[in-house]
């Protein structure tokens, strides 16, 4: 079994604007650099970075993805869906069995979580995480034969359930604290700096990657 994993990224200067209210431009793109660096890392480890596309029309995402000797998909039009679309057909093209998206927003992520989603995904089945709010989508994973269309945005979840049932493909749901939290509002990214200050977060994922640093470098 061959899984590909394809991390779209928008920006990293035009992302997560939603943190306005408490990060300062500069702030943002440290932040956001942070996040991807960490999805990198756990992915380095499941499925592996030979078999990890990044995703962006931003040549500094691309760039960072060359330092760690990655390939990049350009992103022939503007939009997530779109890209994620184009993806597939390289992935099709490239004959691996299965494609597996998260977005670079996830600083719980551990490689055992992408690994939960690839083993529940099959010919037959989509494997899918929810966020902490069960209405948005922060991981999938299905055949790369499967003529999805992927409906990334508010109440992805939902929409995703339902294209999957439309394509008579069971649904398995993957419920792990690494795919649940994502980092979208204020509020989230101060959770997240009480999570990066507790005296066990080495014991988890953020203490092995720039990310201790980057989050109490700003100021909340």
């Amino acid at each position: 079994m061959t899984v590909r994993l394809v991390l779209p990224v928008k920006s990293l200067r035009t992302g997560k604007t939603r943190l306005s209210p408490v990060l300062t431009p500069a702030q943002r793109v440290q932040v956001v650099e942070a996040l991807i660096v960490h999805v990198i890392e756990q992915a380095a480890v499941f499925p592996g970075l030979d078999n990890t596309w990044i995703v962006s029309a931003c040549d500094e995402v691309r760039t960072l993805a060359d330092k760690f000797g990655m390939r990049t998909l350009d992103e022939p039009k503007p939009g997530l869906n779109r890209a994620l679309q184009s993806a597939r057909c390289v992935v099709r093209a490239s004959r691996d069995d299965r494609m597996l998206v998260v977005p670079c927003d996830l600083p719980l992520l551990t490689a055992e979580d992408l690994r939960c989603l690839a083993d529940g995904a099959s010919a037959g089945a989509m494997c899918i995480a929810p966020d902490r709010a069960g209405e948005g989508t922060n991981g999938l994973c299905l055949s790369a034969d499967v003529d999805f269309e992927f409906a990334f945005g508010p109440g992805s979840y939902l929409k995703h359930c339902a294209i999957a049932s439309n394509l008579q493909l069971d649904v398995v749901e993957v419920r792990r604290p690494g795919l649940a939290f994502d980092i979208d509002t204020p509020d989230d990214f101060l959770a997240m700096r009480q999570l990066v200050g507790r005296p066990d977060a080495s014991r988890g994922t953020i203490g092995r990657t720039n990310m201790a640093r980057a989050f109490p470098a700003v100021n909340g």
